[in-house]
């Protein structure tokens, strides 16, 4: 039965385990990108961030945030 749901979405059976997969993949690189980013941006100075437009205190709130929690755009706040 399964076979034949997977089939109508135009995808094979062995996809079900491929799919599983990338999306852990994708999750695992999504959190080494936050956390290097966030490392990236604990080390900025307070001149430099300020230069690029960006409050210092809303730099350091976003470098404590923990890897679960989306990115903001700091020039926005």
């Amino acid at each position: 039965m399964n076979a034949i749901v997977w089939a109508a979405f135009g995808r094979r059976a062995e996809d079900r385990h491929t799919g599983w997969l990338t999306r852990v993949t994708q999750a695992l690189r999504v959190r080494h990108r936050r956390i290097r980013a966030r490392r990236v941006l604990a080390r900025i100075d307070p001149r430099t961030l300020r230069d690029a437009g960006i409050d210092p205190v809303a730099a350091h709130y976003e470098a404590t945030q923990p890897f679960w929690i989306a990115e903001r755009r700091l020039r926005d706040l």
